[in-house]
């Protein structure tokens, strides 16, 4: 019997924070345990959020 998979570690591609709480579009690559994000901080800061912290209309990541 095989133990659990490790979460990959994920970082922000606009500001570099490690494993953010929150994020939006993760990409994982098969077999590589890091993988990039963006945080939910970086996608506010760029307009891309409503004010109920979804995505606006038009926006695609």
């Amino acid at each position: 019997m095989s133990g659990p998979t490790p979460l990959p570690v994920l970082t922000c591609r606009k500001c570099g924070s490690v494993n953010p709480m929150a994020m939006l579009a993760p990409v994982i690559l098969p077999g590589d345990p890091d993988g990039t994000c963006i945080c939910m901080d970086c996608a506010q800061a760029r307009g891309w959020l409503d004010r109920d912290g979804n995505l606006k209309p038009g926006i695609e990541l």
